[in-house]
């Protein structure tokens, strides 16, 4: 029985379990709707206990139905494994003229199967039993949760943030429909402490199920044809670790010994496929020789590149997969919005997010050779998801990374169009980080909102990123199509002191909105700053003098300048010497590129005092002279 196979026997098992997350979810969206329509928080108090009252009764009633649809499934799917695997091998005791016994006779057959049977159900109620979603509780921590929490802490603090008014029934369900299809359904392992998904971990329960008895039936066939040899089947895109042994015979002791035979990750183990076939010495045939498979080999290592990274064929594969995966949660996230009424521009872009992971999918299976498995998308049965309608042009900016919905997320904070925003060939960690960035500091600092007008791409940029602070405008570089190396050279620069201490990859965008706030700052006349036909004096100058006095940075100017001239320098030669006393003062306090004027002074040390889980004293004082003035624009 080949691998594509036994996937279709157990995606109907496996959809039962996707059909469950979905129901649990829908049930949480239409509770959540409920609440939107409430005035008040008094309405609220008198309707909690009808919108959240009798939630495990609801949510019992579901788990039921997804056991009672499996049962009979499992009955079928262990039919069929048994035609396949034992009946069809009826000609190989034919050949050797060993006696068969049909499937209704072998009441060893018939027990194994059974006791399987049973074990496949008691595996699929642990499942059900031990249910829950990774949820934000505002910490930026997702924390694994029990569903029956989910429904007492969670959704009622969704709920509570609509009823206040603290936030619009929009943004929360748009909160909650995301970290729901993010997460997923879970199966919780509380001895370690994590969570699978449900369908993937029903999934695996029937799919061990499967291996098992499939290698039971193995054995009793081997014992009867009077051999200990078994041939491993090959197939297409194996583990590293199977692939040195898949297609090639061994014997019962090299299947534990080579094989990993009754392992977790051997053979027969955790999500492994291979099937072994009892080998005959002197009758059998190999279905694979070794030149055939060291060519093979050869094929499926050497990799292949797309978007300017390589590939194996089993890392192709895997790819698809999180793909796949990913597609799936897109589905249930347009599925979940258009439940709960969601404005129907949010619906929009979530369908053509999806519609730009589908080209992306198709892209990249072409490209590495793979077939698209789509079934693996489409089990929801939910039909078309992807918007109708859209032009070539739309569709082409939607599968790259400058898509409409990433663009969306951006504008809207920024209160600017969503064509203001631009990402070009900037990769997805980059542009989380530049999203998280932005809504960080616009979450401290609204005043903010209107001033910075847009972020652009720019390839040809030699600098990291750059701010018209004053035109309100952000570029960011080509090297944010990297973002691994990106940090990985921000890291060297903050070790040898470039950079403020306590800072990442990600405090990038957060200085260049730090010169965004001086510019705002500057152009409202805050602290002296103003804009003349003579040129312009900054806030920042007046904040970082504010900032150098409470440091002492003036008093040790002076205890410097006397000891540089105790020890004989003047003139020139004493202003050089006190330039490197201030950049080292600086540096010290700050960080080098500080040092360059008062504008790189203010970002950075806006830096360190946003993204710095410990800000030095320097930040400290800096974030304390902001807030003052920020609370004044309010």
């Amino acid at each position: 029985m080949n691998r594509e196979y036994k996937d279709k026997l157990s995606r109907q098992i496996e959809k039962n379990y996707s059909d469950l997350e979905m129901r649990i979810m829908e049930d949480i969206v239409r509770r959540i709707r409920k609440t939107g329509k409430l005035t008040s928080t008094a309405d609220w108090q008198i309707n909690r206990l009808r919108i959240l009252g009798n939630s495990s009764e609801d949510i019992e009633k579901m788990l039921k139905e997804a056991l009672e649809a499996s049962y009979p499934q499992m009955f079928e799917l262990y039919d069929k494994v048994i035609d396949w695997e034992y009946v069809r091998n009826k000609d190989v005791y034919e050949q050797i003229n060993a006696e068969f016994i049909p499937y209704e006779e072998n009441e060893q057959l018939q027990q194994i199967t059974n006791a399987l049977i049973q074990q496949t159900d008691a595996d699929l109620q642990n499942i059900t039993q031990s249910l829950g979603f990774y949820l934000d509780y505002g910490s930026g921590k997702p924390v694994l949760t029990p569903l029956a929490e989910v429904y007492q802490k969670y959704l009622d603090a969704a709920c509570m943030d609509i009823v206040s008014g603290a936030f619009d029934y929009n943004s929360v369900l748009r909160r909650v429909v995301s970290q729901l299809t993010n997460s997923g359904l879970r199966q919780i392992d509380y001895a370690s402490g994590r969570g699978n998904r449900v369908d993937v971990a029903a999934r695996r329960a029937v799919m061990t199920g499967i291996t098992q008895l499939t290698g039971r039936i193995s054995d009793m066939n081997a014992e009867k044809l009077g051999t200990e040899y078994f041939e491993i089947a090959w197939h297409a895109g194996a583990r590293p670790t199977h692939a040195v042994w898949q297609g090639k015979v061994w014997s019962k002791k090299q299947l534990v010994t080579v094989c990993g035979l009754g392992t977790v990750t051997g053979l027969e183990g955790a999500n492994c496929y291979h099937e072994r076939y009892p080998f005959i010495p002197g009758i059998s045939e190999r279905n694979w020789t070794d030149e055939w498979l060291e060519k093979r080999n050869r094929e499926e290592n050497t990799p292949k590149e797309y978007r300017g990274k390589e590939y194996t064929i089993y890392e192709a594969k895997q790819r698809q997969r999180q793909m796949e995966t990913a597609m799936r949660a897109q589905r249930e996230k347009v599925q979940l919005l258009k439940a709960g009424g969601a404005d129907p521009d949010d619906v929009m872009l979530a369908r053509a997010k999806y519609q730009g992971q589908l080209n992306e999918y198709s892209k990249f299976s072409r490209k590495m050779g793979l077939k698209e498995e789509r079934e693996r998308i489409y089990y929801d049965m939910r039909g078309r998801i992807a918007p109708g309608r859209l032009q070539k042009d739309t569709i082409a900016r939607i599968s790259s990374t400058d898509n409409l919905f990433e663009k969306s997320k951006v504008s809207k904070i920024l209160g600017v169009d969503k064509n203001a925003v631009s990402f070009g060939e900037i990769d997805a960690n980059s542009k989380k980080s530049v999203y998280n960035g932005i809504k960080k500091v616009f979450d401290k600092f609204p005043q903010l909102k209107g001033h910075t007008k847009a972020i652009t791409y720019a390839p040809d940029l030699k600098a990291i990123a750059s701010s018209d602070s004053l035109g309100g405008v952000i570029k960011l570089s080509k090297r944010f199509c990297d973002y691994n190396k990106l940090s990985q050279e921000y890291s060297r620069q903050t070790k040898n002191g470039w950079n403020p201490k306590g800072t990442t990859v990600d405090s990038i965008i957060v200085h260049e909105l730090g010169h965004q706030i001086d510019g705002m700052l500057t152009l409202k006349g805050i602290l002296g700053g103003k804009i003349s036909v003579y040129g312009v004096i900054r806030t920042s100058q007046s904040v970082r003098r504010e900032v150098l006095q409470r440091l002492g940075y003036f008093d040790y100017i002076r205890r410097e300048r006397e000891e540089w001239r105790r020890m004989g320098y003047k003139g020139r030669d004493l202003n050089d010497a006190l330039e490197f006393s201030k950049k080292e003062f600086i540096t010290k306090h700050v960080s080098e590129y500080a040092d360059k004027n008062e504008r790189e002074f203010f970002a950075e040390c806006f830096s360190e005092y946003m993204t710095s889980k410990d800000p030095r004293k320097a930040a400290r004082i800096f974030g304390e002279i902001l807030e003052e003035i920020m609370e004044g624009l309010k």
